[in-house]
Parts: C-alpha cells; sequence; structure tokens
C-alpha cells in the first residue's frame, strides 16, 4: 500500500506543479507584454495567455500523463489470485 501511496503523491505533485507553472505563464503573459504590442489586429497579452498558454498546457498535460502516470493496482482479484490493474475489465 504504501507504493501506491508513493505514485499517488508523486503524480499529484506533479499535477499540482503544472498547475502553478500555467498560473505563472499566464501571469507573466497578461501582465508582463507591453499593452501596445500587437500580433495581427489582437493584442500580444491575449494572445499569449487566452490563445498560445491553454494550447501549450494542454499538450503539457496530456506528455505528463503518457509519460510520468501508471495504472496502479486497486484491488485484488479473489478468482484469478492476481490483482487487477484500473484499466483492467472485471
Amino acid at each position: 500500500m504504501t507504493n501506491i501511496v508513493s505514485i499517488a503523491r508523486r503524480e499529484a505533485g506533479l499535477s499540482v506543479a503544472l498547475a502553478l507553472l500555467y498560473m505563472a505563464g499566464w501571469w507573466l503573459s497578461a501582465y508582463a507584454v507591453p499593452p501596445g504590442l500587437m500580433l495581427g489586429d489582437w493584442p500580444l497579452w491575449f494572445v499569449l495567455s487566452c490563445l498560445f498558454n491553454p494550447l501549450l498546457f494542454v499538450g503539457l498535460c496530456v506528455l505528463m500523463v503518457r509519460l510520468s502516470f501508471r495504472n496502479i493496482m486497486l484491488e485484488d482479484d479473489p478468482e484469478s489470485g492476481q490483482e487487477r490493474s484500473l484499466g483492467d475489465k472485471p
């Protein structure tokens, strides 16, 4: 059970770190960019904070889930004597 707890803590820590990084990126792109800069007809702060950052962090979330999250055994399967994984069908 300790292994499951350590995996859950690691995954939760990565998720919180990514959320904090997203907030920092949004704050920097919304408040650190001078308001006069434009990209096309749109203000650069809008393009960065509302278009670029969400797309970037959706991609980072997908990478984080694929590379660092794992299926864990949640319960024992009494019929086969083996534990089942979260993705296995009963």
